[in-house]
């Protein structure tokens, strides 16, 4: 009898260390399988990160030559770059922002386009092209300031725009180059900084 009860307590014991090793085994596991989820979540999240700013880079690259053609006077070929920039608008993705950030973008997104629309079909009134790149300008800078950009950016500023209580544009470049005023000022107003 004691043979059989010293039998039996040893196998409970080989079979009970043999679940405590197994069970350890599966956290492990778990551990690494957690592990690789949440790298993978980690890269998905970058990859839309990056997805997102390359969009913006195509909004912005729309965004400096429309605003170039004003610069210019050519209130035609702002047409033309402004229909470009309502398709990059339209395009942009706003998934996986916070619930918050998405509302916003899309609210942006919705006024961008209206007055990338007014601004193509005023193709013969350039200053009714203007009075839209004003709320653009902003809507864009909005933009940028959510989502963020690899870009260097700065914000510029003329007092003398929108009936002169002043507006501010979005440029790549650190000098003025006046969309409001074009060539009979383009120098008129100032670099406010970069933003970003």
């Amino acid at each position: 009898m004691k043979k059989v009860s010293l039998k039996l307590s040893s196998i409970l014991l080989a079979g009970g260390l043999l679940l405590l090793t197994s069970c350890g085994e599966d956290s492990s596991t778990t551990e690494v399988r957690t592990s690789e989820n949440t790298k993978q979540e980690a890269s998905s999240t970058l990859d839309e990160e990056s997805s997102r700013k390359d969009e913006l880079s195509s909004i912005l690259n729309s965004y400096f030559n429309l605003s170039e053609n004003l610069t210019n006077d050519s209130a035609i070929d702002a047409a033309k770059s402004s229909e470009d920039l309502r398709i990059a608008l339209t395009s942009f993705q706003v998934s996986n922002l916070t619930e918050g950030d998405e509302k916003t973008v899309e609210e942006i997104l919705e006024s961008s386009i209206e007055h990338a629309e007014h601004i193509t079909d005023n193709a013969g009134d350039i200053y009714h092209q203007r009075e839209h790149l004003v709320l653009l300008s902003q809507d864009i800078k909005d933009l940028v300031e959510i989502v963020g950009s690899d870009q260097k950016l700065y914000e510029a500023f003329c007092p003398m725009a929108n009936n002169d209580k002043g507006a501010i544009w979005i440029t790549n470049k650190n000098v003025v180059e006046n969309p409001y005023m074009g060539q009979s000022m383009p120098k008129c107003g100032k670099i406010n900084g970069e933003i970003n």
